[in-house]
Parts: structure tokens; sequence; C-alpha cells
């Protein structure tokens, strides 16, 4: 059993039982000062013994700051937002800096709140995954200091903000040309709310490629959902497919991500039609999960690890005040070709 101590130890025991002054004590634990490294090393062993833990709390209050970073999602649950915290965390990590997670499901409220909650908490600085819902949290966090990074996002702000994108105009021309390779002609798109520049850029995409081939767009053909609160993705898919269906039956599903196609993948199943023998699905995002689904499915991949190491050395060099800050930085995305929509030979 492990023995609650009385006190906890502080820098002042430390400084007693080392032979040292307190103030050398606060140099060596918050490496603020140069101190000969027999000092160090006599300073931390006996900190080590005693178990001490700094107070980080009344460190940041001392230095108006603190070493946390906030990472903002609209879903945890959905596989890519997973990937980007998991890569986010790690490099996070690695230069010893907390995160606070914080999950919006796309609600403006909830936005709102964990913005005032980050700079309530005077956090280093922000990873913004997506376009936010309310616009104005950006204006917030530049009004109150805290740097910031999007990904995947604009902030329609007059101040030029750090921003990273990805090519979803050519993401969207590769699943066309794709499809048109396999000989579907017959495309049909669908996607969640067109509620940012990510899905209304797939969207554009697909109709720009539309025309480049040659191939007319048919409404009859395109599923965007309209309710807000329709976040569910999976289950949009599977509406998705059922209203498309329900209108005649596309050579190609062509999903704005991973998680609709999943849903669109269950409607075919339901329905008894052979994928992609009967009806070709591509998704977006290249989720883990992608691989391993049956059928495995053919998506875009974006290079989520590339991204993450980008936000974070740009959201570093803005808490450091490092000069050169890339404002705008885009990443070219690619299709991985699997069984829902193969290769013809």
């Amino acid at each position: 059993m492990i023995n609650k101590t009385e006190n906890t130890p502080t820098m002042k025991d430390i400084a007693r039982i080392a032979g040292v002054t307190q103030a050398t004590v606060s140099y060596v634990i918050n490496g603020s000062e140069d101190i000969s490294e027999t000092v160090k090393k006599k300073v931390l062993d006996t900190a080590e013994e005693l178990g001490y833990i700094p107070n980080l709390v009344a460190r940041n209050l001392k230095k108006r700051k603190t070493n946390t970073i906030g990472i903002i999602v609209p879903d945890v649950m959905n596989s890519y937002y997973s990937e980007m915290i998991k890569y986010n965390e790690r490099i996070i990590r690695e230069r010893n800096y907390f995160t606070f997670i914080c999950n919006t499901m796309h609600d403006a409220e909830i936005e709102d709140w964990y913005t005032i909650s980050l700079i309530q908490q005077k956090v280093a600085g922000v990873i913004i995954c997506y376009g936010l819902t309310k616009r104005e949290c950006y204006k917030k966090l530049y009004k109150h200091n805290i740097p910031f990074v999007v990904i995947d996002g604009d902030t329609d702000m007059e101040e030029e903000t750090p921003c990273i994108f990805v090519n979803h105009i050519k993401g969207s021309f590769l699943v066309v040309k794709h499809f048109i390779s396999m000989g579907i002609t017959d495309i049909a798109y669908c996607s969640e709310p067109l509620y940012n520049i990510a899905l209304r850029n797939r969207y554009e995409g697909f109709r720009n490629a539309l025309r480049e081939f040659g191939l007319a767009e048919n409404s009859d053909r395109i599923y965007i959902a309209n309710e807000k609160n329709e976040y569910e993705k999976i289950e949009v898919g599977y509406i998705a497919a059922k209203e498309i269906l329900s209108k005649g039956k596309p050579g190609g599903i062509y999903a704005a991500n991973d998680q609709m196609a999943f849903g669109v993948i269950k409607r075919l199943n339901e329905m008894k039609i052979s994928i992609p023998q009967d009806v070709a699905v591509i998704g977006y995002d290249d989720v883990p999960f992608s691989s391993i689904s049956s059928p495995s499915l053919t998506t875009i991949n974006q290079p989520i690890k590339k991204i993450c190491t980008r936000g974070t050395d740009i959201l570093y060099k803005m808490i450091r005040k490092d000069g050169n800050i890339d404002m705008k930085v885009t990443f070219e995305p690619n299709i991985v070709i699997r069984h829902s929509a193969p290769e013809t030979n």
C-alpha cells in the first residue's frame, strides 16, 4: 500500500536537503538560468527522491500563460478526426505541451463555449481542425492574442491568419476520372451540409470534373444533407443512398467522406446490389477502417501526418513569435484504389 505523505514536498525541502538556495532549486526546476551540471544533478536527484512535482498552476499564474495547446475537432468519433487528434497530440507532447481536446459536434454554441474556455485557461495556442460554424470564434482568439492555426478551413477575417488546406477540387477530379476509367459515366454525389470550404470545394470539384469530361449534371444524382443536426455521417450516407437509388441506379456513388461511404455500402448491401459490379463506391479521407471494410473502400487520401506536423510547426513559430510564418499552405491528395471501385484491366 502506498502511504499518503503528511506534507507535499516543496522547493524549500529540496533546497534544505541538497544544500543550495531555494532560488537555485527554482532555476533548475524551471530551466530559467544556467546552473552547473553538478548542482543541477544534485537538485534533480533530491527532487526525485522526495517525489517532488512542480505546481504548474502557480508557474502558469506567474508566467501568465500555460503549456497547453487546445485542439478543436467537430467529432471525436469520426476516424479522420481521431487520427488528427492522435498525430497532433503526439507532436505536442514531444514538445512538452499538454493537449486540451474540444469536441464541438459542429454546434455553434459549443464552439463558442470552448473558445471562451480556452481563452480563460490562457492556453499557449489552438489548432482548429475544421472550418468553425461560428466564425466569431476566430475573432475572439485573435482579440485575446491566442495564436491559432486552422486546418481545412478559412477564417474570413481581414487579419491574415495561418490556414492549411488540401486541394479538394483535385481530389474530386481524381474520383470522377477514376469512375470514367472504369467505364462509369452515371455518377451520383452525396455530402453532409456544405458548411465549410472543404466540403464546398469537394462539391465544386465534382461539378467541375463532370464538365471537364463532358458529362451532364443530374440533380437526381445529387444528395446534399440540409439538416443542421444531420451529422451522424454513416446514417447520412445510408439515407443518401436510399434517396439516390429511389430515382434510379447510378453506375457509381461518390461520398464526400468515408463515414458516409460506409453508410452507402450498408444500404447497397441491404438491397442486394453488388459492389462494385452493379454500383461502385468511392469515399474521401482514407480513414483506417477503409482498408478493412467489406468491400475495402476506394478513397481519397489526405496526408494527415504531414498536415499535423506542418500545423504544429507553424503554431510553435507563432508562440515563439518567430518570423517567416507560412500563412497559406496547400497539400495535394491522392487516390487509393481498393475493391469498392477497382482498376479495370
